[in-house]
């Protein structure tokens, strides 16, 4: 998960997280990393246009965003 979340902060390209919220919700965000910190990363998140912090520890899954192509 570090490597991901480093390719995106030096990148600056957008990853894709399922992350656990405080309330144990889980949430699909797409952020850009800001930067990284021991145990939370700064981010900011493309649907909210916000910048977040996000605990380490609760990001469960992650990967790079995938381009969608369209065929005539």
């Amino acid at each position: 998960m570090n490597h991901l979340l480093k390719c995106s902060l030096v990148q600056k390209i957008p990853i894709e997280l399922i992350y656990l919220k405080g309330s144990g919700d889980f949430s699909q965000r797409t952020v850009i990393v800001r930067k990284i910190y021991e145990d939370r990363v700064l981010v900011y998140c493309m649907q909210k246009q916000q910048v977040r912090t996000l605990k380490i520890a609760n990001i469960l899954s992650g990967d790079k965003v995938r381009r969608k192509y369209r065929y005539a």
